[in-house]
């Protein structure tokens, strides 16, 4: 690696740190809001979930809403499906 790609400064392994930190953050709530909806999501679908710039200040509820929007969109969420069961009163 050439000398000047190297980091060197403190400010430059703090924002790399920083970066990493928020990225992982992000992932734990994507695969947490994906968990906890397992039940409801169509069986033996792949799909990559790319999180765009901007969902480092949503709240978990708002980037929650989002992503089960885009899974009903793209057919892959199906509410109602899944763990929760419908009960009848006769």
């Amino acid at each position: 690696m050439k000398k000047s790609f190297r980091v060197k400064r403190e400010k430059d392994f703090k924002a790399i740190f920083k970066d990493a930190v928020t990225r992982n953050q992000i992932k734990r709530r994507i695969r947490h809001i994906l968990q906890s909806v397992k039940g409801s999501l169509v069986e033996h679908v792949d799909f990559v979930v790319i999180a765009r710039k901007g969902v480092e200040t949503l709240e978990y509820a708002e980037m929650e809403k989002n992503l089960l929007h885009v899974l009903k969109l793209s057919k892959i969420y199906q509410e109602g499906n899944g763990s929760e069961k419908e009960t009848t009163v006769d």
